[in-house]
């Protein structure tokens, strides 16, 4: 009987880490995918969490991928990801990096919100809804789109939001 047991485990564990992966990467088209994901570049998925981090992540955002949130972020854009790409030197991510993708009229631009940089603790991505916000500095915004939050967990947290045109951002934790 253990036999049995161990072989589907075995069987099946593999099938459902790839399953993960493939889910948390279906929150994005494959061709901006295969655009950004390049020089060793990968995008944040959620076995990429530490142990710690991993179900803190799954207890606040299940269902969503710690690298990928897509929104109306940009107000002229007709879709728009916020990526967090890591690249990893064996089994330690190495450096991070935070990407924005605005689809404008059937082109794609992209920029650079957080540049690559050498990191201690993974920083996850997700999306905020428009609204009144309050940042523990005391800012308030009153955000017309969707805002995002570069977060590492138990730590640090950002709110990114557009204002007309500029990028501007307040902490929401430290």
């Amino acid at each position: 009987m253990r036999r049995l047991l161990l072989a589907a485990i075995l069987t099946f564990a593999p099938a459902a880490a790839v399953s993960q992966s493939s889910v948390c990467l279906s929150a994005m088209p494959d061709y901006l995918r295969n655009t950004i994901e390049q020089d060793n570049w990968k995008i944040l998925q959620p076995q990429d969490l530490t142990v710690r981090d991993l179900p803190v992540w799954k207890a606040n955002h299940a269902g969503q991928c710690p690298g990928i949130a897509s929104g109306n972020f940009y107000p002229k854009a007709q879709s728009s990801y916020i990526i967090a790409l890591i690249r990893r030197d064996g089994e330690r991510v190495e450096e991070q990096t935070l990407l924005l993708t605005l689809d404008k009229k059937n082109r794609t631009e992209t920029s650079v919100i957080i540049p690559p940089a050498a990191v201690n603790a993974i920083a996850v991505v997700w999306k905020l809804p428009r609204g009144r916000w309050r940042g523990i500095d005391g800012t308030i915004a009153s955000i017309s789109h969707d805002s995002f939050v570069s977060e590492q967990i138990i730590s640090t947290a950002t709110q990114y939001y557009y204002d007309g045109k500029h990028l501007k951002s307040f902490p929401l934790s430290r």
